[in-house]
């Protein structure tokens, strides 16, 4: 599997992995650290295969944005999920940076613009008493902030580990 992120600032970065590796130490859970690489990001879009010119175009989308300030007030979770969610204010900057990036290969059912919902992953695979620690650690950690993405990241995702094909600039 193959995904177009996006990347944050070291900042904004920092402040996640610190709540990840206090879930970790209090043995909440560990699901950030199960694959090798895992970093804060935010999904634009996944697909199963490569499409030939994918990086080329990403190159040019990439040269007519600069980094996007996105301000997060709101943890959460999906419905009937296991997940529990940062999300950040869905700007229109941002919306149409993904609707820019899914218009490069459009064939992600998950994230077409009329189903997308920006948002960072905290923690998956948690059951209700998990969830409910770290809904309350993210609370006590987490005040609202702003961060920046600065960067998108095309990857190859495996059981294992998340591999950085190509890194590009905002």
């Amino acid at each position: 599997m193959y995904a177009i992120i996006g990347y944050f600032d070291g900042v904004t970065e920092n402040k996640i992995v610190k709540l990840w590796e206090e879930l970790r130490e209090k043995e909440i859970t560990d699901y950030p650290f199960r694959r090798k690489g895992h970093c804060p990001h935010l999904t634009f879009s996944s697909f199963t295969e490569l499409s030939p010119g994918l990086s080329q175009k990403i190159v040019r989308l990439t040269n007519s944005y600069e980094a996007l300030t996105l301000r997060f007030r709101l943890f959460g979770s999906f419905m009937r999920s296991d997940s529990f969610l940062l999300l950040p204010d869905p700007s229109s900057a941002l919306t149409e940076l993904h609707r820019e990036i899914y218009n490069l290969q459009a064939v992600s059912s998950l994230y077409t613009p009329e189903n997308w919902i920006p948002h960072m992953t905290i923690a998956n695979h948690l059951n209700p008493d998990q969830q409910s620690a770290v809904q309350q650690l993210a609370q006590q950690r987490i005040y609202p902030f702003s961060g920046t993405l600065t960067k998108l990241a095309l990857i190859q995702i495996n059981e294992r580990e998340l591999i950085e094909l190509q890194i590009f600039s905002l």
